[in-house]
């Protein structure tokens, strides 16, 4: 260039300049930026004057009139403009500058009225109006600050041929007409021009398509060989994820060329799909910048890929996509197929999203737009009459209500199993894929899905790739004794758990039995509920499931810590749409065997984790070890335990010479029993859990094929806690006599031969159970392989703080589980 400055391309699209005030912010930006270079300065329509270009064009052709208002409110606005902007000396040139766009505007829609007509060529001359008469405002607002600015027409030298509605540029022309015409530029003067709009070589106006303000700001670098180009927008850089189905979507620091262009081809709507283009050659810089934020640092766009943690950078969407599909067994083997096929699309101008071929060659699956693939059908149709006329080919038909998603990174590649792992994570959120494509250099993995499912889909694979850490999602049911517990534990052990697991613990919702919190965004386990109490809305354990089911959160986990039978009763339906469970009630699994059976094949079937190794001895490993002696295969022959922590309590105070009475009364004082004491001095509580393990180790049994030994007194059984617990002295006797003979009593479980039974026993001092004391449970595991010295479990088996414990410890190993 004759000044021998570089050039520096700035972009501000219709939000950037949609106002005097913010068209002010964009002056005081380029003001900001070093003033040895030359500014160009490229802009968009003030925002919205497209679409209401567009409502003119409807109306014109609609012959209601209206686009003569629409007009003239597109003018006032315009006006209004000028007058806070240009200064006093030059606002009547420019208002006769931009009147004269006004009237060609005016003869375009009366045009397109009379005829009830608007070809293309007339559609761009139409809509790319707007940049005609923002760029002289902008260039008025520079100067009205004391800068040298003036407006030009990048019809004068951006060339394209006469594809309107999405021109393709010339570039040798191009290229060359723009350096020739900027040489001429003075140095300092900021050039401001207009974005979206071009020219044939006969001087027709052509518009870039969506976004292509971007694109001439790009085409301009290009040809300059500028330093740097950034386009202001009104994001604070390209994101992770469309914001709208993904709330958690965040900002890319850096992309890549290649990065960028499979998002914007993908649907990432801040940038034009061709826009990286002219840039990649001469590895021209690009960020994108807030006008909003600008102190945010946005995204970098260069010709360097970094790798990230999770190898992909983003997943985006395509909606509005109908498979078009060709089927037949005589394809298989014939060349030419696919290429007739993309031939006949071509031909009637329809843009193929994506191709899946079966490698039996069967059948082709070919993504279009929605509104294309009638015409795609009957293109396909009349190309391949001869086959589907011999039956070589059975059909051809549309799936419509598609939608695309992708994955994008570079460093994909690198990555063995990424695929795998995407696919198995649409599997667990209940998603089918109808077709997949993955390109030789793994920038992207493509699949389509069903639309309906394509907000789930983005969400899930958003959760597993693109965050730094494995989030995953919980709901507590019943924040009583043991889930206050829990979120005690978790709010010291989940920063923890973070940084040593990178497992990411969050709480989205909160239910007791009739209110409900739920957020989303997470809900602190500290203040979970108070904020309950305070924010709480009513809820049934219906509305509760279907809320579950369909929050589509992906590695979502519900604890369940109630005792409640008809939370138990709607595991099934959790565990079947992709819902962990965690819970340390005993319900679900000592229900009728076809319903245990029955969680457990769904679990294996969906790859869904079912952890309840607190429901038999709290925090101690009794499920796990048992299973672990079981996959070695070891063989079950006895078991003798005591389960339950308020009756080993009761039984080692009496051995201590205190009455039965005294001791029960005791156990309820430490909180050891349930509210009523006779819950757990009736047995069943330990028939669940001796039924519960007795099932993990292959028994088919029900709940009442355990003989249950009752110590509450046939008397008491009814009537009030209070009542009861003045009338149990008066059994007091008859224990100490029991205790007399048999020297030491506990309340023992035992699984031998296919029989179940619980009750009270005497337990001979060589025991292993004769050593017990305070509330500790004991398990006895008497194996194949123990058979002379039985392996024995034993510790604390009562308190909420020990279950919520074991239920973390069950949860962490459900987390890693998803991950």
């Amino acid at each position: 260039m004759a000044s021998g400055l570089p050039f520096h391309v700035f972009k501000f699209g219709g939000t950037s300049v949609a106002t005097a005030e913010r068209i002010r912010r964009v002056v005081e930006l380029v003001r900001a930026e070093p003033e040895d270079a030359h500014r160009v300065v490229v802009v968009s329509a003030l925002g919205g004057v497209t679409d209401q270009l567009i409502a003119a064009i409807d109306a014109a052709l609609a012959r209601t009139g209206e686009h003569r208002q629409l007009l003239d409110a597109l003018w006032r606005r315009h006006e209004e403009v000028l007058q806070a902007l240009a200064p006093a000396g030059e606002r009547e040139a420019l208002r006769e500058t931009l009147a004269a766009h006004w009237r060609d505007l005016g003869e375009l829609l009366d045009g397109v009225s009379l005829l009830r007509e608007c070809t293309l060529r007339s559609r761009d001359a139409i809509i790319g109006m707007g940049e005609r008469v923002s760029a002289p405002l902008v260039a008025a607002a520079f100067r009205a600050a004391g800068l040298d600015a003036a407006a030009h027409d990048a019809t004068r030298f951006i060339r394209t041929d006469d594809a309107f509605g999405e021109a393709t540029v010339l570039f040798d022309e191009t290229n060359r007409l723009v350096r020739t015409y900027f040489e001429a530029l003075p140095p300092g003067q900021i050039a401001v021009v207009t974005g979206f709009i071009a020219s044939t070589e006969r001087g027709v106006t052509t518009t870039l398509g969506r976004s292509g303000s971007d694109y001439t700001a790009t085409i301009l670098a290009g040809a300059l060989r500028a330093e740097r180009v950034v386009i202001w927008t009104d994001v604070d850089g390209v994101l992770s994820a469309d914001p709208r189905l993904v709330p958690a979507a965040f900002t890319l620091p850096e992309l890549s060329y290649r990065e960028a262009a499979e998002l914007a081809y993908f649907g990432a709507k801040v940038l034009h799909p061709r826009t990286m283009r002219p840039l990649i050659e001469a590895g021209i810089p690009l960020r994108i910048k807030n006008t909003l934020n600008p102190e945010a640092p946005g995204t970098l766009i260069t010709s360097v890929s970094r790798p990230t943690e999770g190898r992909v950078k983003a997943v985006t969407s395509i909606q509005g996509v109908a498979l078009v599909m060709i089927e037949g067994t005589g394809m298989m083997g014939v060349p030419g197929i696919s290429a007739r096929a993309f031939g006949a699309l071509a031909a009637r101008q329809i843009n193929v999203l994506m191709i899946s071929q079966a490698s039996s060659e069967q059948s082709i699956c070919i993504a279009v737009r929605e509104g294309e693939a009638e015409r795609a059908v009957t293109a396909l149709v009349e190309a391949f009459a001869r086959e589907l006329e011999h039956g070589d080919i059975s059909r051809v038909y549309p799936v419509p209500e598609c939608a695309v998603l992708s994955v994008v990174g570079d460093q994909m590649r690198m990555q063995p199993g990424l695929a795998g792992r995407m696919f198995s994570t649409l599997g667990r959120a209940n998603i089918n894929v109808l077709a997949i494509a993955q390109g030789a250099a793994e920038t992207n993995i493509s699949a389509v899905v069903s639309a309906r499912d394509a907000r789930r889909a983005v969400r899930a694979l958003h959760e597993v790739f693109a965050r730094a850490h494995e989030r995953v999602h919980l709901c507590l049911i019943g924040p009583g004794g043991v889930g206050r517990a829990l979120l005690r534990i978790l709010e010291v052990q989940a920063p923890v758990l973070l940084k040593s697991l990178d497992l990411n613990l969050r709480l989205v919702g909160v239910a007791n039995s009739g209110r409900i919190v739920w957020d989303d965004e997470g809900i602190d386990f500290g203040g979970a509920c108070a904020r309950l109490k305070a924010e709480g809305t009513a809820t049934t354990l219906d509305e509760l499931v279907e809320r579950l089911i369909d929050s589509h959160l992906e590695r979502l986990i519900v604890i369940d810590a109630t005792a409640s039978e008809a939370v138990a009763r709607r595991y099934a339906d959790l565990i079947g749409n992709g819902i962990g469970v965690v819970t340390p009630n005993k319900r679900a699994n000592t229900l009728e065997q076809a319903y245990y059976d029955r969680l457990h094949s769904l679990a294996r079937r969906n790859e869904v984790p079912y952890r309840y190794e607190t429901t038999v001895g709290a925090a101690l490993p009794v499920i796990s070890t048992l299973r672990d002696l079981l996959r070695a295969g070891d063989r079950l022959l006895r078991l003798e335990a005591v389960l339950s922590g308020t009756l080993a309590f009761v039984f080692n105070r009496m051995a201590e010479g205190v009455a039965f009475s005294e001791a029960v009364r005791e156990a309820r004082a430490h909180g050891y029993t349930e509210p009523d004491p006779r819950e757990d001095l009736d047995g069943r509580d330990v028939a669940r859990k001796l039924l519960v393990i007795a099932r993990e180790a292959g028994l088919k049994a029900e709940l009442a094929d355990v003989a249950v030994t009752s110590l509450v007194p046939g008397t008491l059984r009814s009537g009030s806690t209070e009542a009861f617990l003045r009338c149990l002295a008066e059994g007091d006797d008859a224990w100490r006599e029991r205790l007399a003979r048999a020297g030491r009593l506990q309340y023992v479980a035992r699984l031998e031969d296919g029989c179940l039974r619980a009750g009270v026993e005497a337990v001979d001092p060589g025991s292993p159970l004769a050593g017990l004391a305070g509330t500790d449970n004991m398990v006895v595991f008497t194996t194949e392989r123990y058979r002379d010295r039985p392996l024995v479990i034993q510790g604390p088996g009562a308190g909420p703080e020990l279950t919520a414990a074991g239920v973390l410890a069950d949860l962490v190993r459900a987390a890693r589980a998803m991950a």
